[in-house]
């Protein structure tokens, strides 16, 4: 026979067992009926009832050759005791529910623009989806504390050096590259630059979050090198830079997530197209624990597919 009842462990893990064991031999009417229920063997359940008794200081079965009854301790023990263990299982398996059927609050923190153009817009999809959870979604360019500040998800740009040994995990979800752009009017009154260093006679327009944007890597004829746009006009905002380049006025170098419906509908066109940037990887950032919530795992495979059917 398996004996499934523990005889060592945990206490207060023993003590539950034997309140589980105390609760089959109520229902059922008899320590060999409870073993039976239980899969194990009448001296295993008779062994935990005494340690039970013996723990609480009292006697909760009065015990004869033909049935077993319950004193008046466990009567109030049945009552009380069990009910705790009711509770607790309860508890228990609405959490296991919510590790496979996500419910809750997640909160997120995304940078500003793929907060605004990627994130926000599958947010309510997710919704649809997964009724049970409410998004707070906070677009910010700050790096948030996800322990201290209780987020459960940042969307952060660049490599995940370090996430490691600050008890997070990172998953990378979109890859952006910046391109040069202009409106087709630009090209047409101030003309089409030949190479890089003909931007130096351009107007452009410089991007800055942080210490993001000051120095860029370009990629050409398989040879890169650092480049430093001028800073006649800067801006912090990818939007604002977006919106500068398509007055007509300027040249700006963005992310191409930014632009892409611009340069299909020919409301802009790409400027050097031979010089690229190098590919910036954008994660999902989220605390390393055993068991990822199931609301967390779920938004990032939304997002994840979401995203994967804008590059398609």
């Amino acid at each position: 026979m398996n004996d499934t009842i523990p005889k060592t462990g945990s206490i207060e893990m023993d003590k539950l067992q034997a309140i589980r064991v105390f609760k089959s031999v109520v229902e059922t009417g008899g320590f060999a009926a409870a073993a039976r229920a239980l899969n194990s063997s009448p001296p295993s359940v008779s062994r935990l009832i005494s340690e039970l008794e013996s723990d609480l200081g009292v006697r909760l079965f009065q015990r004869s050759t033909r049935k077993v009854g319950l004193t008046e301790e466990g009567e109030i023990f049945l009552l009380r005791g069990v009910a705790l263990l009711d509770e607790l299982d309860t508890v228990s398996d609405e959490l296991r529910q919510r590790q496979h059927h996500p419910r809750g609050r997640l909160r997120i923190s995304s940078v500003v623009a793929f907060g605004q153009e990627r994130i926000a817009p599958v947010v309510p999809g997710f919704l649809a989806k997964y009724p049970g959870v409410e998004v707070d979604l906070e677009i910010s360019n700050r790096t948030v504390d996800l322990v201290q500040e209780h987020f459960d998800l940042a969307i952060r740009i660049g490599g995940d050096d370090g996430l490691v040994s600050s008890g997070l995990k990172a998953r990378k979800i979109f890859s952006q590259k910046l391109m040069f752009v202009a409106t087709p009017g630009y090209i047409e009154i101030h003309g089409d630059p030949a190479d890089i260093d003909d931007l130096a006679n351009h107007r452009l327009v410089k991007q800055i979050s942080g210490n993001w944007g000051r120095v860029n890597t370009l990629s050409h004829a398989g040879e890169t090198f650092e480049f430093t746009l001028p800073d006649a006009f800067v801006v912090n905002s990818p939007n604002a830079a977006r919106n500068a380049i398509l007055s007509g006025r300027v040249i700006g170098l963005i992310a191409d997530y930014l632009v892409e419906d611009m340069l299909t509908d020919g409301r802009l066109v790409r400027v050097l197209p031979d010089y690229e940037t190098m590919p910036q990887s954008i994660f999902a950032v989220f605390v390393h624990r055993s068991y990822m919530p199931a609301k967390v795992r779920s938004f990032i495979e939304h997002l994840s597919e979401n995203l994967r059917q804008t590059t398609e």
